[in-house]
């Protein structure tokens, strides 16, 4: 099975002490759909990519000829030719919806750390450049491979990605509770009244909070800040519907509410 003549722009690898040429992305793409119908396919998979080694780096230039490898690959083998070409994923990626792909195609928590931490700072920021990214990379993470991320960024990067509420809710949405704290003990809580400048700024930024921080963000503000942000009583129940109990509780009891058997009242 010969599936490119050699040529000044080939590779070649040995499969049972013959020698193979590949030219492309596209071809070892084909070279491993032809293996994957035989018995011996997982073996025979990873024995091409051994082979290959660093020449990989050169074969692999597209997230699409990344992709058209990997839908013939095992998980085994789509794990490792990640980490082999671990160097240059974040150029071939570009995109986060497509690091996000990656990650949501390793079902080991392990797994997905591993890449993360072979992105490293340099990768991670070609890749995210908004919340929407960062959302995009967090949605098919947990527990420390989060934390690895957020760190990797580090805070001065962090704080560049966010310039309204609703962007800090993108992110937390996607973290654990604990983690969640860490993300805004990164940024600093007192970072996030520059980011309010309205109710719908305030409502997401709530919404992303755990109780514990929602109580020091609101402390912020004044009573009469808030209420300046919320405007009207509509707005306003309207906007404590939204929240969790724990959250409204707080809130309210700041502005000057008690608890009655009727409901929240007014006292001052």
């Amino acid at each position: 099975m010969t599936i490119a003549s050699p040529a000044s722009q080939s590779f070649h690898f040995i499969l049972d002490d013959k020698v193979y040429h590949v030219r492309n992305e596209l071809e070892l793409a084909l070279i491993f759909e032809l293996l994957e119908s035989t018995k011996s396919a997982e073996m025979l998979h990873w024995n091409v990519i051994m082979s290959l080694d660093e020449k990989l780096l050169d074969i692999i230039k597209t997230y699409r000829g990344l992709s058209s490898c990997l839908k013939h690959l095992g998980y085994r083998n789509r794990f490792l030719l990640l980490i082999k070409i671990g160097d240059i994923l974040p150029t071939v990626l570009g995109r986060s919806e497509h690091l996000g792909g990656i990650l949501a195609s390793i079902p080991e928590g392990e797994g997905k750390l591993r890449i993360v931490k072979s992105m490293r700072h340099r990768g991670l920021v070609q890749i995210v450049e908004n919340a929407d990214d960062l959302g995009n990379v967090l949605e098919w993470l947990y527990g420390d491979a989060e934390l690895v991320v957020l760190n990797l960024l580090g805070e001065e990067f962090l704080r560049g990605l966010f310039y309204s509420g609703r962007d800090i809710y993108k992110v937390a949405h996607f973290l654990s509770e604990p983690n969640k704290d860490y993300f805004i003990d990164l940024l600093g809580i007192s970072s996030l009244r520059a980011l309010t400048g309205t109710c719908d700024d305030f409502l997401y930024i709530i919404k992303a909070l755990t109780a514990s921080k929602t109580k020091e963000y609101i402390r912020l503000f004044t009573p009469d800040e808030i209420r300046g942000l919320i405007r009207s009583d509509y707005t306003f129940h309207a906007f404590v519907k939204k929240i969790a109990y724990a959250k409204e509780d707080e809130l309210l009891r700041y502005l000057g509410y008690a608890q009655t058997e009727s409901g929240w009242k007014i006292t001052n």
